[in-house]
Parts: C-alpha cells; sequence; structure tokens
C-alpha cells in the first residue's frame, strides 16, 4: 500500500539533519491516517518535559488507543540519536518501561 501523498508532503518537509520536533506533525498525520478518528481508535501524543536546561526539550510518545486500551506506542526519536548501538538500546529500554508502566493502568 503506497502512503497517501499528504502524508508523503509533511515528510518531505523535515529537513536535513532533523531535530526530534521535526518529526511531530509528519508522525501525526501518519498516525491518524492509519488510526482514523472516525473508529474507535484514538491517537494520543503525550508530551513529557526532559530533564534539560534547554526549556523547549520533550519527549514526545504517541499512544494509539483502542476503546482506552493501548494497542501501539510510538516514541519519536532524532535519527542522529539512534547511530550508536548504546543509544538504540537506551531507547529500547525506555520503550520496555514505558510499556511496562501501561500494564499497570
Amino acid at each position: 500500500m503506497p502512503w497517501p501523498p499528504k502524508v508523503l508532503r509533511q515528510f518531505a518537509l523535515v529537513p536535513q539533519n532533523p531535530a526530534e520536533k521535526e518529526f511531530h506533525g509528519p508522525y501525526n498525520k501518519l498516525l491518524n491516517i492509519l488510526f482514523p478518528a472516525d473508529t474507535d481508535f484514538t491517537v494520543c501524543p503525550q508530551y513529557q518535559e526532559i530533564d534539560s536546561s534547554r526549556t523547549a526539550d520533550f519527549l514526545v510518545t504517541y499512544e494509539v488507543l483502542l476503546r482506552n486500551r493501548p494497542v501501539f506506542i510510538l516514541e519519536l526519536k532524532a535519527p542522529a540519536e539512534l547511530v550508536y548501538i548504546s543509544t538504540r538500546q537506551k531507547a529500547d529500554d525506555q520503550m520496555r518501561k514505558r510499556v511496562a508502566d501501561l500494564r499497570g493502568k
């Protein structure tokens, strides 16, 4: 299935060497096409401030719920953060903790 032009246009707007925030719009568009608002799915962006001296540094996780039960989680990372095995391991650990937290809901 090819991606709709509206989704491709959003991803085409992402600049070279993007920051994580450059992906918020494209992934929001993609998830809302894959999980339409007129279904029982709900796409919920979650914003968590990261302990940082930069005030606009946020971790963005999208949760997709089906009748208020989580069925899909997407955590955005800038591509540069996933270059090394150690940073990919850290991202994997974060997601595993998030899933464990969701099980408790």
